[in-house]
């Protein structure tokens, strides 16, 4: 294959749940998700041309690649973990409707797909990242050297990231007097927990990205993810209320991308242009 194998810590955990991770995060069990998810489509409409051929970061279990497939696009999604990739492909062929030959997977870090992408001959049209896979990234710089081999001049990436700052998160978790978990974004070395497995990881947000990318890349629209809308584990919590998501969702919708409000939330959704 060419790529080096080894698994991250990150990549472990997600690895022990892939076979439940649809369950444990569908709308069903968390309305939230489809909240957030439908607004980070929206995203995508604006930005990627239909049809267009694009590199997925961290995809999963493949639902946000077959909703990229459905708009038209193309997808080459790429995860490190192996378990991920494997329940992606088997439910991109359960989907049937010609989605298997429009989803081509790979499975490694974006430093490991970075050294093997000149390999390929190919720039794609958009590089697409959702539900923060590069949080797990100790460091940008790779994610800066996957963007210049495989994203066309006059391409965009779209990226969903979780930032330092939380206001709504440090609020809930000090109303339930738990203070490590309310200020647990502001930790010196941040650690990322799935179902008891820990892993050292990182918060970003526009200026680490703006740092980065360099010069090369233009950042053309930020807004918050979760501002007035909860963090995501707070989600089925407040859908016991009618209409509560829905009304607060309205609110951020207006706000979402105003100064000073769009670089926090429980996720930021930042564009960048290649020059």
């Amino acid at each position: 294959m060419g790529m080096d194998q080894r698994i991250s810590a990150s990549a472990s955990a997600f690895d022990a749940i892939a076979s439940r991770y649809d369950d444990m995060f569908s709308a069903a069990a968390n309305p939230l998700i489809a909240m957030m998810r439908a607004r980070v489509m929206s995203a995508v409409d604006r930005h990627f041309a239909t049809p267009a051929t694009l590199l997925e970061i961290g995809c999963g279990t493949g639902e946000d690649a077959l909703s990229l497939v459905e708009r038209g696009h193309r997808v080459v999604a790429c995860d490190p973990s192996p378990a991920m990739i494997a329940t992606a492909r088997a439910k991109t062929a359960a989907a049937g409707r010609g989605a298997e030959a429009q989803i081509e997977f790979i499975r490694g870090s974006v430093e490991a797909v970075a050294d093997t992408w000149s390999a390929r001959g190919q720039a794609v049209d958009g590089v697409f990242s959702n539900f923060a896979p590069l949080n797990c990234e100790l460091s940008l710089a790779p994610l800066r050297l996957l963007l210049e081999r495989a994203l066309r001049r006059g391409g965009r990436f779209i990226a969903v990231v979780l930032p330092q700052i939380c206001p709504l998160e440090v609020a809930l978790f000090m109303a339930r007097a738990e203070p490590r978990a309310a200020l647990r974004r502001f930790r010196r070395a941040a650690v990322g927990d799935v179902e008891g497995q820990q892993f050292v990881m990182k918060y970003y947000g526009a200026p680490d990205f703006d740092r980065a990318l360099g010069a090369g890349f233009r950042r053309i629209e930020a807004r918050s993810l979760g501002l007035f809308l909860p963090p995501l584990s707070f989600g089925p919590s407040f859908a016991r209320v009618p209409g509560l998501l829905a009304a607060l969702g309205a609110i951020e919708d207006r706000v979402s991308a105003l100064p000073g409000l769009r670089r926090m939330g429980d996720h930021v959704l930042l564009v960048y242009e290649r020059a």
